[in-house]
């Protein structure tokens, strides 16, 4: 799909097509943050009995009374006639159901029905059961539809009336701009969101405690109360006293594992504010020790994740066959910025402080999946002014060896303003519904209890380039290892350059610190630009 300004271009295998609108309904591999996903799998028999044992208008959803094999397993039984209806088995597991157990379990079924049948058909078929299957386009000409707009309930697999809604909207909406609001709203996450979050984390790692669970919702709520939660239109009230009745010793075990889960899961997410944290905890039982032990543990890092996650550009923008170009093209590019802080430092410095913004905005909503370039910028703006504002005494020494007029805010007016940007990001990160957003922000306002340089390393290290290395290692399907060997010429070129281009100040830590912020921005200008394209790409 290639949206242009007046036309998309719809690229197959035989033709190109150049059509105004799109409906997007292909299948996603859905990136599951925790293991592997849920599987819904089928088995369906269309079947003809010898005599009338079906009531046509009434169908039989979830019947558990067959064995369970260590998974959450039931019966569907829907008419169409007095002697026709589909049997279909589903099996809830990260393994799909054996076709030799689907077997046995049907015939054991219709055996239980008294009466002989013919097979007419059989479906087969496996959903995953995710919350991770959807995405939307950034053109909102090309609309999402079905699995793909999240349109079906990962608990149950539960689409028909959600399909058929969002199929009326587009009808009765044929106007992009509101189109793309719509999508917009359907990303963000809701309570319903977690209720799911902690039943898939039950099928996932404790599948045979399913049975007990959708029993125990069934028998003790409405049939029509229950097909209102799960079209999510039932009262947070409802849905109190509903789970007051279910068992809820395995729901709050969920909410436990799956917290220590998520945290390993993506251990950029907290890893800023654990180490801030301990960094804190060390200097308040031993003043200083704290930051010695905080900048180690960056500083190991940064050999690690930091620069050689910078130091793969080149292989993700040509490949080895245009390396020398590619090189030549790197370096003009540092040569400019370079040129630009010799001209203007100021220009250089608020030239730096905007794209590094965009770059670690555009990186954490990447993660995120709130994919958008506005909130990339404020995000971006967000983090580094409370990290820069709540350290201006600092900041402003690194200036004044730069030739960069200081910023000139009292005391009080520091904290003020640094206290409104957090107010703002907090609001932000709740508005939006995201957890990542709000551990990040949380992990930066310990960074404001720190030093400049252990409050940006904490999150420009163990977040930013930890986060841009696990997004390499994905997408080109690299091992740790294989990046390392890559990154290692580049890695040791950047730092051989730096060391022969500032040796004759090697004395000066806080002249390093200002040429560290000018060799910084050249390498970045260069990367952004090439993660921006890789990012765009994937």
């Amino acid at each position: 799909i290639g949206p242009h300004s007046s036309f998309i271009e719809l690229t197959t295998s035989e033709n190109k097509y150049q059509v105004k609108k799109v409906y997007d309904s292909r299948a996603l591999l859905p990136k599951e943050v925790i293991a592997t996903p849920v599987l819904q799998s089928f088995q369906g028999w269309r079947v003809t009995f010898d005599k009338d044992v079906c009531v046509p208008n009434e169908m039989r959803l979830m019947d558990f009374s067959i064995p369970q094999n260590n998974a959450t397993q039931f019966m569907y039984v829907l008419p169409t006639t007095k002697n026709e209806a589909l049997i279909e088995m589903t099996r809830f597991d990260r393994t799909v159901l054996p076709e030799e157990l689907a077997r046995q379990h049907l015939k054991n079924y219709l055996r239980a029905m008294g009466c002989d049948y013919k097979i007419n058909h059989i479906e087969r078929g496996v959903i995953p059961m995710s919350q991770h299957g959807k995405n939307h386009h950034r053109d909102a000409r090309v609309i999402s539809v079905g699995s793909r707009a999240g349109k079906i309930k990962s608990t149950t697999g539960y689409a028909f009336k959600s399909m058929f809604e969002h199929a009326q909207e587009l009808v009765q909406d044929q106007y992009p701009p509101r189109l793309a609001r719509l999508s917009i709203a359907q990303k963000l996450p809701n309570r319903f969101a977690l209720y799911d979050f902690l039943l898939l984390y039950i099928l996932k790692f404790r599948p045979n405690w399913g049975k007990e669970i959708f029993e125990r919702l069934f028998q003790k709520q409405p049939a029509h109360e229950v097909f209102e939660f799960l079209e999510e239109r039932s009262t947070f009230r409802w849905e109190v006293q509903m789970f007051a009745k279910l068992p809820i010793f395995k729901f709050l075990w969920s909410v436990l594992f799956s917290t220590i889960s998520y945290v390993f899961s993506a251990p950029q997410r907290s890893l800023p504010l654990l180490v801030g944290s301990c960094v804190l905890l060390l200097n308040y039982f031993s003043p200083g020790a704290g930051n010695a032990a905080g900048l180690s543990v960056l500083i190991v890092m940064l050999f690690i994740v930091g620069i050689p996650h910078g130091a793969l550009d080149g292989y993700i923008a040509q490949g080895k066959s245009k390396l020398l170009p590619f090189v030549l093209r790197y370096l003009t590019i540092m040569l400019l910025v370079i040129l630009l802080w010799m001209a203007s430092p100021l220009t250089g410095l608020v030239t730096f402080i905007c794209y590094s913004a965009w770059h670690f905005g555009q990186t954490d909503l990447k993660e995120w999946g709130l994919s958008s370039t506005f909130l990339s910028s404020l995000w971006g703006a967000l983090l580094l002014g409370v990290i820069l504002i709540s350290h201006t005494q600092e900041m402003n020494t690194v200036f004044l060896q730069m030739n960069v007029p200081i910023l000139d805010l009292a005391p009080e007016t520091v904290v003020l303003v640094t206290r409104g940007l957090i107010l703002v990001s907090i609001i932000l990160g709740i508005c939006l519904r995201s957890v990542p957003w709000l551990i990040s922000i949380i992990a930066i306002m310990v960074g404001t209890q720190l030093s400049l340089a252990l409050s940006f390393g904490l999150y420009f290290v163990l977040q930013h380039s930890v986060t841009g290395w696990n997004h390499l290692k994905t997408s080109q399907e690299w091992t740790n290892k294989s990046m390392w060997v890559r990154s290692l010429p580049f890695t040791g070129g950047a730092m051989v350059l730096f060391l022969l281009v500032f040796h004759f100040d090697k004395n000066s830590l806080l002249q390093w610190s200002s040429y560290s912020l000018v060799f910084l921005s050249a390498l970045s200008l260069p990367h952004i630009y090439f993660m921006s394209r890789f990012y765009q790409k994937t």
